[in-house]
């Protein structure tokens, strides 16, 4: 029996769809013990093989994303919280000031860590308190997490490139009629400072999830800003690389800029790959 059930568990992720959770775990009811309960819980997904369609939940790390075709480009519908690359490894976390500034391997955090004083302008949640931060916004990752082999989004999905943020932003464009709407319109409708809410007219729901530095006074603030990366790495004339990445702010002005430190914490958005 116990050899029965072991095997039932360990194929359950057969009933899922081919975007699979890489770390898939057999305690589907997180009691910590491996019984009758899991293969309980697991047995209406036997069958349900359905192939993904963009819009469709996404199960990956334990985690159940929403989803959101816009033009030709099917997003996730928040911010990435992983805790592992794609092919299972773990991402340093938990990592102090000193700690975050000073790596050059993949790290995460969320909005709130650190000895740095924390700023807070969310009108609806303390953002400096780490569990309503990490609900709210996701995790934040270094340029370095994001450029790891390992893949920092599922099989199928990536870190969308400087270029694929481009198109978004057309797309969007050629719908609006009037670029300077381009961020109110993936803005959510709520959680934005200063009535700074956007209109979500494509479901992308922004949120302003601040960043992370790890050096005081750099004006860490969560509730007014959202920063996300992209995958695009830039040379320029000394030799030294920087980092596009997009942000937003309550004026509702999506902006293009290169981060100069690959230190820095920023909010992931991932993109499934082209067919």
């Amino acid at each position: 029996m116990t050899r029965l059930l072991l095997a039932l568990l360990l194929l359950a992720p057969a009933a899922l769809t081919a975007q699979d959770n890489p770390n898939y775990d057999p305690d589907y009811d997180g009691d910590g013990c491996y019984s009758v309960n899991d293969i309980l819980g697991l047995l209406p997904l036997f069958g349900s093989c359905a192939p993904f369609s963009c819009g469709d939940s996404l199960l990956y790390d334990n985690y159940w994303y929403e989803t959101v075709l816009i033009g030709d480009q099917c997003w996730f519908a928040e911010n990435l919280r992983t805790t592992h690359y794609a092919n299972g490894d773990l991402i340093s976390a938990g990592l102090t000031d000193n700690e975050w500034i000073s790596t050059t391997t993949g790290a995460t955090s969320v909005f709130g860590e650190g000895e740095n004083e924390c700023l807070s302008s969310s009108p609806e949640i303390d953002a400096c308190d780490v569990t309503q931060s990490l609900a709210e916004y996701g995790r934040l990752y270094n340029w370095y997490a994001v450029s790891e082999e390992g893949g920092l989004c599922p099989g199928g999905w990536h870190v969308p490139s400087d270029g694929e943020w481009t198109d978004l932003a057309n797309h969007i464009t050629t719908q609006q009629g009037i670029p300077y709407n381009v961020a109110e319109a993936l803005k959510s409708t709520t959680g934005w400072a200063n009535d700074g809410n956007g209109t979500d007219e494509f479901g992308f729901s922004a949120l302003p999830g601040g960043l992370r530095t790890g050096i005081p006074d750099f004006g860490e603030s969560a509730g007014g800003e959202g920063y996300w990366w992209s995958s695009s790495p830039q040379l320029n004339n000394s030799g030294e690389f920087s980092y596009w990445y997009r942000w937003v702010y309550s004026e509702n002005f999506l902006l293009k800029d290169l981060m100069p430190a690959a230190f820095v914490g920023l909010s992931v958005r991932c993109l499934r790959d082209g067919e």
